[in-house]
């Protein structure tokens, strides 16, 4: 089956700790509650897209074990086609997300499983070349990134890769893909060059680091103060939207999910990027990643706190 967006990426599942604050070095502390969620960056933008409307193919793996048959029982509750995501016969990619509620911030730590042995070749050319909007990010292995968009140049398809979590990537695969979108400890990473943090002169800079095409556009994510947009040679702030934030893991993939949904119809990615800051100011109101992704409905009436 082909669907107009398709995301190449991680599915893990999230066992999320929730407490008050973070611990000290060597501290014990009692946490408030534990959940289990279904997560992985990949799994996260499929679940916005589908939330908003859209329809969306994954290509993933997961494994030969009880989170690999509960993932794809989720994935496909929430209507994302799965008919390329493989078994393998390790176990599921999971992670460990500490969530600290006095300031809603949290910590994350990925362990791959699966998502290795993740493969271009999942991805017939006869899906790739039906579809209008290709996404990835780096919790799948970038080599398979770089060949899936090499292909994916061929048939004019969008290429969108989020450049986390932060990994030294090739410049070949930054230069086979349409738009970059990263936050800026990733962009710093990129470039190595530190930045004056929510400075559009230093994020502009850094950006010109990375040598891209006129052609090539970069999203700087600044959580809840929006996003910085360097399209057509030009940096633009888009502001961000004001909510009480209760849980912010998986915005950033909400934010590329609903990025992506919406170039996919306006073609305009400043106006994309402003939905999308909409759409990731929901996701931080509610508990848990793909969970907490909204609804077309609820993006087309969100009314920020004033």
């Amino acid at each position: 089956m082909s669907s107009p967006i398709i995301v190449f990426g991680s599915i893990n599942m999230d066992l999320v700790v929730y407490s008050d604050k973070q611990p000290a070095k060597g501290e014990t502390i009692l946490g408030n509650s534990f959940e289990t969620f279904q997560g992985g960056k990949g799994a996260n933008q499929a679940v916005t897209v589908s939330r908003l409307g859209f329809p969306v193919s994954l290509i993933g793996k997961v494994g030969n074990d009880v989170f690999g048959n509960e993932l794809l029982e989720s994935l496909n509750s929430e209507h994302v086609d799965t008919s390329m995501v493989g078994r393998h016969e390790g176990p599921s990619g999971v992670a460990f997300i500490y969530v600290f509620e006095e300031t809603s911030e949290n910590q994350i730590i990925v362990i791959s499983g699966s998502n290795e042995q993740v493969k271009s070749n999942q991805m017939p050319d006869k899906e790739l070349s039906a579809s209008d909007v290709l996404i990835s990010q780096l919790e799948v292995p970038p080599s398979e990134i770089e060949d899936l968009f090499i292909r994916a140049k061929n048939t004019g398809t969008y290429r969108i890769l989020n450049t986390a979590p932060g990994l030294k990537i090739s410049k070949n695969l930054i230069h086979e893909t349409d738009l970059l979108v990263m936050n800026e400890p990733e962009l710093e990473n990129l470039t190595e060059r530190t930045l004056e943090r929510q400075n559009a002169d230093s994020i502009s800079q850094a950006i010109k680091d990375l040598n891209l095409s006129t052609t090539q556009s970069v999203v700087v994510t600044l959580g809840s103060k929006g996003a910085y947009v360097y399209v057509d040679q030009k940096g633009q702030l888009i502001e961000g939207y004001k909510v009480e934030a209760v849980d912010t893991t998986g915005s950033g993939d909400c934010f590329i999910g609903a990025l992506a949904s919406q170039y996919l119809e306006s073609k305009d990615l400043l106006d994309s990027v402003n939905f999308a800051n909409k759409a990731a100011a929901l996701s931080v109101t509610k508990k848990g990643a793909s969970a907490s992704m909204p609804s077309m409905e609820e993006v087309v009436n969100f009314h920020q706190i004033t």
